[in-house]
């Protein structure tokens, strides 16, 4: 790594840098990519994730405009304040603060998995501040409790190695118990919840991962209670789920939701019932992908989001 002007540029991704910004009382670790100009990007990771699930797709995304991945207070190397409780709600307060110290007042918006789930509730909330919305397998009910009761072979499949971690609902957001597990990839079940392949996993990217997972970074304990802190948070707008399906109702911003047939968290009939419901969104549910399309299939992920960029501005 290299560092220049208090930024470290990642060793492998010379377009990113990896740094910190000031919002409001607390100092944000954040990925960011890009000059000024052009349509400004917020990346929102999931449960247990890290501005650096993102890593493979800031370059490519740069090309559009600036673009900043944070670690959300909690998670990675964003410490939560004294005082300060976990939930949906919150964080999607935290990426309004973020964009306004970036002095963005209109940005893009793309959230994995529980960053899904936020970034709905925030354009559903602010429509002025959200001009585009791009969900990535995103943590959404099904539209009946009634949906928990009958999950799919693959979700039931995915669900006895998850069982088995300390962490549990880490899988949401990342692929791993802890470091070691990320760098030596022993723990090939959980990887296989992202990539069909774990052994064609590139390695700097488990690297980078690790590295984050770290128990210098935050203790397994606090990293355990963060984890579960917002699975509660997320379960309170699951048990209820009309709230979730009112702010997906709300969205005026142009949407483009994105998940795979192979997602063993947020199955595919959930993204077809939003799909149906949303007609004038843009979706692609891909044969055989996963629950991050951004760390399996970075090149498709760009692909999709440039494309659908290009054709919702000549539609604007």
């Amino acid at each position: 790594m290299r560092h220049a002007g208090g930024m470290t540029r990642l060793e492998g991704w010379p377009g990113v840098n990896d740094t910190r910004l000031k919002v409001g009382k607390r100092s944000v670790r954040v990925l960011r990519a890009g000059k000024p100009g052009g349509e400004p990007q917020i990346l929102v990771h999931g449960l247990a994730g890290f501005s650096s699930t993102w890593v493979e797709v800031i370059e490519g995304l740069a090309a559009h405009g600036p673009v900043v991945a944070p670690d959300l207070p909690g998670f990675g190397r964003t410490p939560l304040l004294p005082g300060e409780r976990i939930s949906v709600g919150g964080y999607a307060k935290f990426v309004l603060q973020l964009a306004d110290s970036l002095g963005w007042d209109r940005f893009t918006l793309h959230g994995n998995s529980m960053g899904g789930l936020i970034a709905t509730m925030l354009a559903a909330r602010h429509p002025e501040r959200v001009r585009r919305l791009v969900l990535v397998s995103p943590a959404l009910p099904p539209r009946s409790p009634v949906g928990f009761l009958m999950p799919s072979r693959t979700t039931v499949d995915a669900m006895v190695p998850i069982a088995m971690t300390s962490l549990g609902a880490a899988a949401l957001g990342v692929a791993g118990r802890d470091a070691e597990d990320l760098g030596t990839r022993r723990d090939r079940r959980l990887l296989q919840l992202i990539y069909p392949d774990p052994d064609a996993v590139n390695p700097m990217v488990l690297d980078l991962l690790a590295a984050d997972m770290s128990d210098e970074v935050m203790t397994p304990s606090q990293r355990r209670q963060h984890v579960l802190a917002a699975t509660r948070s997320i379960a309170k707008l699951w048990t209820n789920p009309r709230h979730a399906w009112r702010a997906v109702d709300q969205i005026i911003s142009p949407t483009l939701l994105l998940g795979g047939t192979r997602d063993a968290l947020i199955p595919a009939r959930v993204l077809r019932s939003v799909l149906a419901r949303r007609r004038d969104w843009e979706g692609h549910v891909l044969e055989d992908r996963r629950h991050a399309l951004m760390l399996e299939d970075p090149e498709t992920y760009l692909d999709l989001v440039a494309t659908w960029q290009a054709r919702s501005a000549d539609a604007a």
